[in-house]
């Protein structure tokens, strides 16, 4: 005798596909999160040395002068500012997560924040023995509309990264301005 069996296994073969691609999913969601980290945890050192390094230099009476000084206080209270930045960032990980991260667009000065880059990340630089300077390439506007936060992130990354893989010379940030058919860019 022979007896024939017919199952329908589909049910159970698209809940398998459904589990994989869930496994999948999650699997992508840690390596993403676990990226996140490690970007936010090089992004929060840099202001954090800059505060530690220009308070320790305060502290010590190591200031040449008075103007000196308030350039330190200054450039640890502006580091202070983007750390909180930064912070408030990691506390949003549920926004980027759900891929609502806004992109706000203020009132920016572009020289003042790139200036506070510079500073900020002079110390570096200056530990490295390479200069680093800021300069623009003919007339940049003394407000854009853009994302302060993000913007000082991007050009904390790659001044950042330029000092760190400069040897000799230094590095030179420089702004320019560029005019197209979609309208005005500022490059840095």
């Amino acid at each position: 005798g022979l007896v024939v069996s017919f199952e329908d296994i589909s049910a159970l073969e698209q809940n398998k596909r459904e589990l994989q691609n869930a496994r999948d999913a999650a699997e992508l969601a840690n390596r993403a999160k676990s990226e996140f980290l490690a970007n936010m945890s090089h992004e929060i050192r840099t202001p954090m040395n800059a505060i530690l390094g220009f308070a320790d230099v305060l502290r010590r009476g190591l200031a040449e002068s008075r103007q000196h000084a308030i350039e330190y206080l200054n450039t640890i209270h502006s580091s202070g500012r983007h750390l909180l930045d930064l912070i408030n960032d990691v506390l949003d990980l549920s926004k980027i997560e759900a891929g609502r991260l806004q992109i706000e667009t203020l009132d920016t000065h572009p020289h003042a924040l790139t200036y506070d880059v510079v500073s900020v990340l002079g110390v570096k630089a200056r530990e490295k023995g390479i200069f680093l300077e800021y300069g623009s390439a003919g007339p940049i506007p003394e407000i854009i509309q853009s994302d302060p936060t993000r913007v000082r992130q991007i050009l904390t990354n790659l001044v950042g990264n330029a000092i760190k893989f400069t040897e000799i010379g230094g590095v030179r940030v420089q702004a320019a301005l560029r005019t197209s058919e979609e309208g005005e860019t500022l490059l840095v």
